[in-house]
């Protein structure tokens, strides 16, 4: 017997999408399997939502609204900047590993042209860069500089959701089980990167082995 979801039909079609959008991309997404998925009438969707770009926008907001909420809660000012940029990658591994299909989606979501959603996609990477801008001032970063507001920035996410996205694929060539130690592990050692580079991340892991033995 086919089990029940109890979810509303709204919250079932936001999941859908969530789920579609991120393994097979937007453009290759229609409103049909987003219905059949959720198990609602395709109507619902526009009732909702006002079809799939709705849908789509929706998903950017939530992303952006919970990433905003993760990426200012490890901002510290009784912290060394090397402690709050330990927090702060910290949250953002935790929090894109709850929820990994949601900023799959939102992410790629992005270079997307799609004109009826252009405006509000600037507005929410503005309001996460002013952010940004006051964390990265910790470090030293010229914020009125764009060149490396807009190298530095973006970066961190990337590294961290290429991960995320590859993940399938990083689990069978290396073997590796994704359980708490390793993201563990894996938050320290993009923080150290983001810190410090390549050199940081060989002279912490070095240092690591030496306290070991």
């Amino acid at each position: 017997m086919k089990k029940t979801d109890r979810r509303d039909p709204k919250g079932r079609i936001f999941d859908a999408a969530v789920k579609l959008f991120a393994r097979k991309g937007y453009a290759a997404v229609g409103v049909r399997q987003i219905a059949r998925k959720a198990d609602v009438n395709i109507a619902m969707i526009s009732y909702y939502y006002d079809g799939k770009v709705g849908l789509l926008k929706e998903i950017i907001d939530q992303f952006h609204l919970r990433y905003l909420e993760v990426l200012l809660s490890g901002v510290d000012g009784d912290k060394s900047p090397e402690d709050m940029g330990r927090s702060v990658v910290k949250n953002m591994v935790k929090f894109i590993r709850q929820n990994t299909e949601l900023a799959i989606a939102a992410f790629h979501a992005l270079p997307l042209d799609i004109p009826e959603i252009a405006k509000f996609k600037a507005e929410k990477v503005t309001t996460l860069l002013r952010s940004a801008k006051g964390i990265l001032q910790q470090f030293g970063i010229n914020d009125d500089d764009p060149v490396q507001i807009v190298a530095i920035g973006p970066s961190l996410i990337a590294i961290i959701l290429t991960h995320f996205r590859f993940r399938p694929v990083q689990e069978k060539v290396f073997n590796v089980k994704f359980d708490d130690e390793f993201y563990e592990k894996f938050a320290d050692t993009v923080a150290t990167l983001f810190l410090h580079g390549i050199n940081g991340v060989a002279a912490r892991s070095n240092k690591n082995i030496r306290r070991k033995a």
